[in-house]
């Protein structure tokens, strides 16, 4: 089985209030955006795409000042995060189809982009350079192994996949990106794995 971006957004749109209600809060990504936090000047711009409802990822960033764009397919999602952060810019897009020319400090894709299949995950690495100013951070969470799965959310089903890890890195030097930091199956945070990378077009990897 195979699934899109529509597929995706039309569950979160199903499920959007049981998933707020029961989305942790409990900082187990903490680390993480801290150690993002301390990566970025003050002010920094930041967009996070699969922002869902803004717990506790777009609270986090919002309440250290950054200027958040969130991005989210799902317009139940989004209109739970606008309800909720009333001055904050949420767009309702996929991913993929975001318009070029704005660029940020900072792109975030925290369990969103492994919604994608394997061909739009490999296709959005060209999209996360031509969204990032030269220096800027990409923050994103992917599977450890190359593979395909569903998962019942709120008794609907969720499409996931991933790329293995050496396809990652090899995408990630491929436009342009370092890597910082990189822990595979996280225990500190609920076994996610997690990249984060420096955007440095013509610099050698």
């Amino acid at each position: 089985m195979t699934a899109d971006g529509k597929d995706v957004a039309r569950v979160y749109n199903k499920i959007a209030a049981w998933f707020d209600a029961t989305r942790t809060r409990a900082g187990i990504e903490g680390a993480w955006l801290d150690y993002l936090a301390r990566a970025l000047p003050p002010g920094a711009s930041i967009l996070d795409l699969g922002c869902g409802t803004g717990e506790p990822i777009l609270r986090f960033l919002l309440e250290r000042q950054f200027t958040v764009t969130g991005v989210d397919a799902s317009a139940a999602m989004a209109a739970i995060a606008r309800e909720r952060f009333p001055g904050t810019r949420i767009l309702v897009r996929d991913m993929r189809a975001l318009a070029p020319g704005e660029t940020f400090d900072a792109v975030i894709a925290w369990h969103s982009l492994f919604h994608l299949p394997h061909d739009g995950q490999r296709a959005m690495f060209k999209t996360f350079a031509h969204l990032l100013n030269p220096g800027g951070i990409l923050m994103f969470t992917s599977g450890s192994a190359h593979g395909e799965t569903w998962s019942d959310n709120g008794g609907e089903a969720l499409y996931h996949a991933s790329l293995d890890l050496v396809e990652y890195r090899s995408l990630l030097e491929g436009q342009g990106f370092r890597v910082l930091e990189h822990a595979v199956d996280d225990a500190a945070c609920g076994g996610a794995t997690v990249w984060i990378a420096r955007y440095r077009p013509g610099e050698q990897p």
